[in-house]
């Protein structure tokens, strides 16, 4: 019976391998009629080159953050230094360098945007650079008169001066892009510059008015409305340029790619505290301040940083100590206790 078994299941197994093999033959024989002159698989005249620079940008990103946030947590690690620099890049590129590229690329039409580019420019690069040489965390800007500056700067520019120069430039230029396209552009600046108003209106009334702000919960629309003012004018800049001046598809995908980026890093700064040894850059200083701006400390906003395995190693050695030597005492004392029990019913006799 065993024997029998055997047989069947090696007849089997031949069977099911002819098959596959015949089949295998069949569908590999159809291959060369399908790729005939009439119907080719290969198309020659095909350009991989977008399609590929597409998925390059498309893969780089997830493994790019993957990276960066998964560094050393530790102090002065390299996650407390690459990504506030990283913020800084990427808030410099959206703010001026994608405006003056443009400005070059289109010649002397575009010289107030080459001239708004490089006022830009210059007011960045020099907030960004005085930050970095002055080298301190995020912890300590209340310390420092520089870091408010460089905060008031930037904002400034940011809700004012950008939504200002774009709603000037486009009705100026509404013949060229289109009347819809101009409409639509001015509409969302001037929401941005109206937001900016309205923020300091709330704020000094609810400065003046405690009472309406615990019924109101004036914090959290006044954080609401600096975001909006501060992100929203950069994220239009970049979207009128390339709706206008899209120069070539690398260009947008490019540009697409970079905003993507720095939208994902400007959120971190709101949906979790922030580490103290954060390197206080330009951007990071000014993301710290409008989150701290509805709070009435600022380091309510930090959350202390994370200690090596070394120095946790070294604090649990040194509470072991001290609770052997908690034990010691406790152990003397107790024998000291014991050897009085013992003594006292000698006294007694005696």
């Amino acid at each position: 019976m065993i024997k029998h078994h055997t047989v069947k299941r090696k007849t089997n197994n031949i069977s099911n391998f002819l098959n596959f093999f015949i089949w295998n033959i069949v569908f590999f024989s159809f291959i060369p009629f399908a790729s005939t002159k009439d119907s080719p698989i290969v198309n020659e005249k095909y350009d991989s080159s977008r399609d590929l620079y597409d998925s390059i940008l498309n893969v780089i990103f997830p493994i790019f953050f993957v990276i960066l946030l998964n560094v050393s947590g530790k102090p002065g690690s390299i996650k407390n230094v690459a990504l506030p620099l990283l913020d800084d890049v990427l808030h410099n590129v959206i703010s001026w360098v994608i405006p003056l590229i443009i400005s070059f690329v289109y010649d002397r039409r575009m010289m107030a945007i080459m001239i708004y580019s490089t006022l830009n420019m210059c007011l960045h690069v020099i907030c960004a650079l005085a930050a970095i040489l002055f080298w301190k965390r995020v912890v300590d800007i209340e310390k420092y008169k520089i870091f408010s500056t460089i905060t008031l700067f930037l904002i400034f520019f940011s809700t004012i001066v950008t939504p200002a120069f774009w709603i000037f430039t486009t009705h100026n230029r509404k013949n060229t892009i289109g009347i819809p396209l101009t409409i639509t552009f001015i509409i969302l600046f001037g929401i941005c510059l109206a937001t900016f108003i309205l923020v300091v209106i709330i704020s000094l009334l609810s400065h003046y008015f405690q009472r309406v702000n615990e019924k109101m919960n004036v914090d959290k629309i006044v954080f609401t409305l600096c975001i909006i003012c501060f992100y929203v004018p950069n994220i239009l800049q970049t979207l009128l340029i390339l709706a206008i001046w899209p120069v070539n598809y690398y260009f947008v995908k490019a540009c697409v790619f970079i905003l993507l980026i720095a939208l994902t890093r400007n959120v971190s700064y709101f949906i979790d505290k922030i580490p103290e040894n954060f390197l206080a850059t330009s951007t990071s200083v000014t993301q710290c301040s409008i989150r701290a701006f509805t709070k009435n400390d600022i380091h309510e906003i930090f959350k202390e940083s994370q200690i090596s395995a070394e120095e946790m190693r070294q604090k649990q050695e040194t509470m072991q100590s001290k609770i052997d030597e908690m034990q010691s005492k406790m152990n003397e004392m107790k024998s000291s206790m014991d050897k009085i029990k013992n003594d006292q019913p000698k006294d007694e006799s005696v």
